[in-house]
């Protein structure tokens, strides 16, 4: 007992010297020996921990895109893996069947395995990287914030088999299911927490090219560039350029531009991105959102004449000083002076995205812009090469509605045909004008559903019965005399001079 005092004393004594020869040491023996000990700690620990992992954050370093491995690990945890887990979040489908979404909750972890190896994964939440420090914030969202990530963990012995097979085999499971699950989607951008991010919702346009009002040999037009354009990824290749290609569809209002806009992501499966300038904070945040858009999609920003760019403060103080004067290329469009929309992108920072260094990032793009007002758009934003093709979309003629009324009245040919194409051509009316007077009264609809419910069956065993083409041929009759009538009156409104 005496004998382990004695050691104890001892070291005490040793633990004393040592803490005085510590002291007496230059400042700059400490800075080097803190540095040596911080370093060799985590190599000991790492050395006898079994254990490694691998940390798949929603957003890189620099915040500016998404990580899409965090995405291919989000569904394939949704999938197929997700015992284990004690707590999970469900959301409504927007497929047929309104199945719920299950997918994994945040601090919860579940286990995989892959070729005998076993793995583990956490889905760990935004984190403060200085816990108990003032965040700074710039523009409403954390300056120092860690994002959302899946965490790894896995023994040392498999890091070869998870990072040559097993990741890469998930990457291409998402692939798959986002094949079989391809819906089109319809997003638009807003401002989250001072961020700008899309949304999204289930796409599905009624119409396609066959129910375009328009000139025959122009939409025919129309979809041959398209399907070159979808088959072009080698010639764009070829010859060097980014695989985009830009349209502009200009005409009144009325005359089926959005239409179009769902017919060619119909024709090409593609999803539509609504682009709202006037909520976007400057071009950092156009070309973040840019980047965060997926290939084949549609880049949509609809009525560009309604929408006023501001000038950076540089230009503007360099107009006000060359007396007013200034390159007016670098505003988008002002119409009237009426503040209908403000943004802070600038025309050079939207056309970099469109046919600058950013154009690059990413493949199989359209760009497509609206306008009524074509000749009020800057010279630099249609220019060849740019826009690729500019399509005028203009007053429904005699082709066109023929072409309506097989669509609403299931009609090839009247007696007030020729009549009406004659109206059509010395009247502007749009096919949006058409087709409403085209449209069955809700009369009409209800006296045809009751014919066939007392003759039963479907209506294409039925389709020769003689009461139900009477019944549809008066309703077709009513619908083009509306028309005539609305045509006359409209020419007639046209000739009178104004008082």
């Amino acid at each position: 007992m005496a004998l382990s005092v004695e050691k104890w004393v001892g070291f005490g004594s040793a633990m004393a010297g040592v803490g005085l020869l510590w002291s007496r040491m230059p400042e700059h023996f400490h800075e080097e020996a803190r540095y040596i000990i911080s370093s060799l700690v985590p190599m000991a620990m790492s050395y006898f921990n079994p254990y490694e992992q691998v940390i798949v954050p929603e957003y890189g370093d620099e915040r500016f895109r998404r990580n899409k491995l965090f995405d291919a690990v989000s569904t394939y945890m949704s999938s197929v893996r997700l015992e284990g887990a004690s707590r999970l979040k469900a959301e409504l489908s927007y497929s047929s069947k309104d199945d719920p979404v299950i997918s994994l909750d945040e601090n919860q972890e579940v286990a995989d395995s892959f070729d005998g190896a076993r793995v583990w994964w956490r889905l760990c939440p935004k984190a403060s990287k200085n816990r108990g420090s003032t965040i700074i914030t710039l523009h409403g969202r954390d300056a120092d914030e860690e994002p959302r990530c899946y965490r790894l963990v896995f023994h040392k012995r498999h890091r070869q088999l998870v990072l040559s097979k097993y990741l890469p085999s998930i990457i291409q499971q998402w692939r798959v299911l986002i094949a079989e699950n391809k819906k089109r989607q319809l997003f638009t951008n807003h401002i989250v927490n001072g961020r700008p991010t899309w949304s999204n919702v289930p796409y599905n346009p009624s119409a396609t090219f066959d129910h375009l009002a328009m000139d025959h040999a122009k939409k025919v037009e129309i979809i041959n560039d398209l399907t070159a354009f979808k088959m072009g990824q080698d010639y764009y290749s070829k010859v060097g350029k980014a695989w985009k290609r830009g349209y502009l569809l200009y005409g009144p209002p009325g005359t089926g531009k959005s239409t179009m806009i769902g017919a060619m992501a119909d024709f090409l499966d593609y999803d539509v991105y609504d682009l709202d300038l006037t909520s976007i904070n400057g071009n950092a945040d156009l070309r973040k959102l840019f980047l965060e858009t997926t290939d084949k999609s549609i880049i949509v920003i609809e009525d560009i004449d309604a929408i006023d760019v501001e000038l950076s403060t540089k230009r503007k103080e360099g107009k006000a000083a060359n007396g007013g004067e200034g390159n007016d290329n670098h505003v988008l469009i002002k119409v009237c002076d009426k503040e209908i929309g403000k943004s802070k992108v600038t025309l050079s920072g939207l056309l970099n995205i469109m046919d600058g260094l950013w154009s690059a990032c990413g493949s199989e793009r359209i760009f497509v812009f609206t306008t009524n007002h074509v000749d009020q758009l800057d010279p630099a934003l249609i220019r060849s090469g740019r826009m690729d093709k500019l399509i005028e979309l203009s007053y429904c003629r005699s082709e066109a509605f023929k072409m309506l009324a097989k669509t609403y009245l299931e009609i090839d040919d009247h007696s007030l045909f020729g009549e009406i194409g004659r109206l059509l051509d010395e009247t502007n009316t749009t096919p949006a004008e058409v087709a409403d007077s085209l449209m069955l009264r809700r009369e009409s609809n209800d006296e045809i559903g009751r014919v066939l419910d007392e003759i039963g069956g479907a209506p294409a065993d039925v389709a020769d019965n003689l009461m139900l083409r009477w019944k549809r041929k008066r309703a077709a009759d009513e619908c083009l005399e509306s028309l005539r009538e609305t045509l006359k009156k409209a020419k007639m409104e046209s000739a009178t001079p104004p008082i």
